[in-house]
């Protein structure tokens, strides 16, 4: 392998027979066919009874089951980026490779049934690879079907232990479709009555290699060497860790955190210069331990958008439109506890906006809008926490029609409705049950489960608000905070007692000392006020809206 990797222009003429026969003899079931395989063949593979890996060592399911989860993503990112640039041939290449590795798991480990829709599959790859085939939207329709059913079979094996319950033969059939379909279409009608072409060698579709290029591919083994070198460097510079590990770390980080804030507490007032020193060492190791564990548990937001461009694909489709999506701060990172929590109400935020807020590509056109509507979604830090926005450029909500469906279900007057700002009107959506829609569709209803988004958004801290104009579109604003782990609050202290108030909550701060508080504070009908920037602010003494513990011991006692 190491040799046909670094002569990847002439790999296709080096002959391998020997080397498969040599592993094949190690299988204890028959060898798979090194032929391109046709239906018939794949059905042949699915028909062969499931064998268990109950027998298996656990530990390679698993890394089989975490491996190919983590390749069926990237693969649903990859295939619809090949329907944008159908000529990048890395892309497929790597789309090749991914199946491969699939299909070649599902064999070590048995599964016949996604082994053979993986093999079905991995032909559709190569003959596109091979030059074969073009691709088109039927064919990348069936390989995403493939990569759900592949999806279907790895949660079998997770659940009972083999894939006996798998049906892949509809999807198998669906793959075997498209290139029939295709390979007809592509042919000129004398090819048409001919033998199918033969595939063009990978070889031949590749680049001249250059000069410096050609030499690399033949330098001595020693050059090998340091490849090798560099990539076990990269490899072992990263390890999977389990989240409940990460868990009990973070638990006992927060746990050293509160001895910390103990023993600086006690500082206070020592004279013990060499105490005191190493207290605000201790501060300073323990701020940047705890530092360094919650960016182990961080995860960029881009994770949960990556399946967002096969949605947004597959429902526009169904729907008949034509939608745009685009990405803008995939990098922002979040606690990865919010991130799992994010992920259901971002995904119903993005279905209504595809399904209720773009129009038809008739309706835009009619409206003067491009055919093609244009779906943003936008994600950045500000303040402590993290911003994301949901924005279409669709009609927008017909806020009038609201406030007529709000007073006809009771939740206002008719006073109430007419007197109601646009921007509180819009806010009605996030109400139980409340909806515009002419019909409640299998998709979604703008409105219908709001009121769940709304509460799960909450659930975490977070708020969610909303802004909409006829005829422009809809922005819905997301506020999160980074983590659920640690929140940062203003310490505050009235006769003895401490208070813990989330910086979250605070606007800003307003520091008044000495003199200066005396002459700053005034007084309306007996209430102080303060002046700021031209505003007066009622002033609020801690002392009279908190009942003191020594004053409920009091009436306790009393």
């Amino acid at each position: 392998m190491k040799d046909l990797i670094e002569s990847a222009e002439t790999s296709n003429a080096v002959d391998v027979e020997e080397h498969v026969a040599a592993l094949q003899q190690h299988r204890p079931d028959a060898p798979v066919k090194q032929t391109p395989a046709t239906v018939s063949d794949v059905a042949a593979v699915v028909a062969t009874p499931p064998a268990t890996v109950s027998n298996a060592p656990s530990e390679a399911v698993r890394e089989f089951l975490i491996e190919c989860y983590e390749n069926l993503e990237q693969m649903d990112h990859d295939l619809l980026a090949l329907e944008q640039n159908a000529s990048s041939t890395p892309l497929l290449r790597g789309i090749f490779r991914t199946m491969h590795t699939i299909k070649g798991g599902a064999g070590f480990l048995g599964l016949g049934k996604l082994e053979g829709l993986a093999h079905a599959a991995e032909n559709l790859l190569g003959k596109l690879r091979d030059g074969t085939l073009a691709i088109n939207p039927a064919i990348i329709t069936a390989l995403l079907a493939t990569v759900n059913g592949c999806r279907d079979g790895l949660g079998l094996l997770e659940s009972h232990g083999n894939d006996a319950g798998f049906q892949p033969e509809v999807l198998i059939a669906q793959v075997g479709q498209a290139e029939c379909a295709t390979s007809v279409s592509s042919a000129s009608p004398e090819q048409a009555t001919v033998a199918k072409p033969e595939a063009v060698k990978l070889s031949e579709t590749l680049p001249t290699p250059a000069p410096e290029q050609v030499e690399k591919l033949s330098s001595p083994a020693g050059d090998a060497s340091n490849a090798d070198k560099n990539n076990s460097a990269a490899g072992e510079s990263t390890i999977r860790v389990d989240v409940a590990l990460l868990d009990k770390l973070m638990t006992r980080v927060g746990e050293l955190v509160l001895a910390r804030n103990q023993i600086l507490q006690f500082t206070t007032g020592l004279e013990d210069a060499a105490f005191v020193s190493t207290a605000q060492r201790l501060n300073l190791i323990t701020a940047e331990l705890q530092e360094s564990v919650m960016k182990t548990r961080m995860q960029p937001i881009g994770n949960v958008w990556a399946k967002f461009p096969r949605v947004v694909r597959d429902l526009s489709s169904q729907l008949g439109k034509q939608v745009n999506i685009e990405m803008e701060g995939k990098e922002t990172e979040l606690d990865k506890t919010i991130v799992e929590a994010i992920k259901d109400p971002l995904t119903h935020l993005v279905r209504n906006s595809v399904d209720h807020g773009i129009e038809s590509p008739e309706s835009r056109r009619a409206a003067g809008k491009p055919s093609e509507g244009t779906l943003l979604l936008r994600a950045y830090h500000e303040g402590g926490q993290v911003n994301i926005e949901i924005t279409d450029d669709g009609a927008g909500l017909n806020l009038e029609r609201i406030r007529r469906k709000a007073v006809e279900r009771g939740l206002l007057s008719a006073d109430q409705a007419t007197r109601m700002s646009d921007r509180d009107a819009a806010q009605l959506i996030f109400a139980p049950g409340f909806s515009t829609a002419e019909k409640v569709t299998s998709v979604s209803g703008r409105g219908v489960g709001m009121d769940v988004v709304k509460t799960n958004i909450e659930k975490i801290g977070g708020t969610i608000d909303l802004q909409s104009t006829l005829g422009r579109g809809t922005t819905i604003k997301i506020k999160i905070p980074l983590t659920l782990a640690i929140i940062p609050a203003l310490i505050v202290t009235d006769q003895g007692d401490r208070y813990a108030i989330p910086q979250v909550s605070l606007l800003e701060l307003v520091r008044l000392e000495g003199q200066k508080a005396l002459q700053s504070i005034e007084y309306i009908h007996g209430a102080p006020v303060y002046r700021l920037r031209g505003k007066l602010l009622p002033l609020v003494y801690l002392s009279h809206v908190i009942v003191h513990k020594s004053v409920f011991d009091w009436a306790c006692a009393k």
